[in-house]
């Protein structure tokens, strides 16, 4: 019975999936900025692209800490 895996171990926690799919998304965006012919599409651009990096390092440093935190109550 001891040799069974613990519950947290049954695949990648959503959030940091979902954090690395809004870094992705960001990294995009911020690479974008040099497509609109204008400043306002520039500026719009590179806020968008900040916003959803910030996000997704939240999440995925979110999603890490509550893996590790799972990782040291389950010993």
């Amino acid at each position: 019975m001891e040799d069974m895996k613990p519950k947290g171990d049954s695949g990648p926690n959503p959030l940091e999936v979902m954090g690395l799919f809004w870094i992705a998304l960001g990294i995009i965006m911020v690479v974008a900025v040099y497509a609109p012919p204008t400043m306002f599409g520039k500026l719009t651009n590179l806020a968008a692209g900040v916003i959803l990096l910030a996000i997704g390092l939240i999440a995925l440093l979110k999603g890490r800490a509550k893996r590790i935190s799972g990782e040291i109550e389950n010993e």
